[in-house]
């Protein structure tokens, strides 16, 4: 499946999740905690996003700039906290604790291995469809015997 038809899925699948979750949560520690604990890290992901948000907006915006889309990169500095503080930002406690492990280093690291060997993978099965792979006992050489001579031409 394309990675559109992914991103359609994940996001008709996600407010679903996010509200089995919070109904989880709220059974439980209760609803008043975890109503606090749902504005709460909502405040944190603002807070950091003001902290660290303008330096690394400036950055990211230069990069872009300068590379395209190719300069979304978890690696780039700035971009995983950045990310990290949007999804702390956005309700729901799925996406807090993926904004939560975007902000370790380690799970960025983490992260930018997995989708490495995902982009790798990808570009090995982009084959020739006209390509058949066969072994060396399969083949054999066939000589070509229109070598020296030229193809007519239709208008000739």
């Amino acid at each position: 499946m394309s990675l559109v038809k992914w991103a359609f899925i994940g996001l008709l699948v996600l407010p679903a999740a996010e509200l089995a979750a919070l109904v989880l949560t709220a059974a439980l520690i209760g609803w008043l905690w975890t109503a606090a604990l749902f504005v709460s890290t909502s405040i944190v992901g603002v807070l950091l996003l003001r902290r660290s948000g303008r330096g690394n907006v400036g950055r990211f915006r230069a990069a872009f700039a300068q590379e395209g889309i190719r300069a979304v990169h978890l690696e780039t500095p700035g971009v995983g906290a950045m990310l990290g503080g949007i999804l702390l930002a956005f309700p729901g406690f799925i996406t807090d604790i993926l904004g939560a492990a975007l902000l370790l280093p380690a799970v960025r690291r983490w992260a930018i291995a997995k989708l490495a060997n995902a982009r790798q993978k990808r570009r090995r099965g982009r084959g020739d469809d006209q390509v058949i792979d066969l072994e060396p006992g399969e083949w054999h050489q066939i000589p070509d015997n229109r070598r020296g001579r030229r193809r007519k031409s239709n208008g000739a």
